[in-house]
């Protein structure tokens, strides 16, 4: 499994770089403002229904915080404004993507909203063993100040090694490492990756995998 740690930075090198990222996402913002205005919407029922606090959409508009949309709340609104999203895309990372081949994921609580979907570089999965990429869903834990994004090849539904899979209990979905226990040849061990839950010894017909582990990312929230 690859894991990535994202600092939720973007890395320019000189200062005429940095400026023209700054203009592209102010000219994202004003375009924005103007669909808000033309619209007739409101800032605080916009920003609830893109799922964030009431001042969200006020703060990314006019202070500038987040710099740019992330990715999920910029396909929430754009459907709300009624608009292509790549209209609330910033030229520089429209430049970006553009270098890059990307792939749709779904997110694995939710496959049927087209809303729940993520764009996947595929230059980052180099190298892994899964056999169809429409096998691949993401699954999304909250963790004190961090999210995860953790990327699940669905095809794999029973333990085949020791490694991280993703468990579900009546739709309850969750992250454990599995391996071979050591107390009973018939049985595996199961323990938490995120201490959600307590460890446990299980034959291995009667545990429901939803799929094997195969990349992982952090991103950091800024306090």
């Amino acid at each position: 499994m690859k894991v990535l740690k994202d600092q939720n930075k973007t890395m320019v090198n000189t200062e005429e770089v940095n400026n023209k990222t700054n203009v592209d996402n102010d000219d994202v913002r004003e375009k924005i403002k103007n669909l808000i205005k033309k619209k007739n919407f409101n800032l605080r029922d916009l920003s609830r229904n893109i799922k964030k606090n009431d001042a969200y959409l006020q703060q990314y508009l006019y202070r500038g915080t987040p710099k740019v949309l992330p990715e999920e709340y910029r396909y929430l609104l754009a459907e709300l404004l009624d608009v292509n999203v790549n209209e609330l895309i910033p030229n520089w990372l429209k430049n970006i993507s553009s270098q890059e081949e990307f792939f749709i994921l779904r997110n694995i609580e939710n496959k049927i909203d087209h809303i729940n979907q993520i764009s996947f570089s595929k230059e980052l999965l180099l190298g892994l063993d899964f056999f169809d990429e429409k096998n691949l869903y993401y699954f999304q834990t909250y963790i004190s100040d961090c999210k995860i994004t953790t990327i699940v090849d669905v095809s794999i539904k029973k333990f085949i090694k020791p490694d991280i899979y993703l468990l579900n209990d009546k739709k309850n979905y969750f992250l454990a490492t599995i391996e071979f226990s050591k107390l009973s040849q018939s049985k595996l061990s199961v323990k938490p990756y995120f201490n959600d839950f307590s460890p446990f010894q299980i034959n291995a017909n009667l545990l429901n995998i939803s799929g094997l582990i195969l990349w992982q990312c952090s991103k950091i929230f800024s306090k």
